[in-house]
């Protein structure tokens, strides 16, 4: 996948998604971390990061497939994150 594809991609997602992402409550102190790991320079953190995040949203689309099965609607409430 192309860096174009990749920002395509990001574009496309931000528009359709804008409200549920705005509305998502990450832990305090998170931007603060990321800004943090940014200047230091430490990718590997941030892909991890990146990773998990991709990781968990396909368990959760993989389980919102599995009880889509069993019902035609699945309502996603977002709310904070929690460790």
């Amino acid at each position: 996948m192309s860096k174009e594809m990749i920002q395509a991609f990001m574009r496309e997602m931000r528009e359709r998604h804008q409200d549920e992402i705005n509305s998502v409550a990450l832990p305090e102190g998170t931007e603060e971390y990321v800004l943090e790991r940014i200047r230091a320079g430490d990718y590997d953190t941030l892909l991890f990061m990146l990773k998990l995040g991709y990781l968990m949203g396909l368990q959760t689309g993989f389980t919102a497939g599995q009880e889509g099965e069993e019902q035609s609607t699945v309502e996603l409430v977002p709310g904070p994150l929690q460790a």
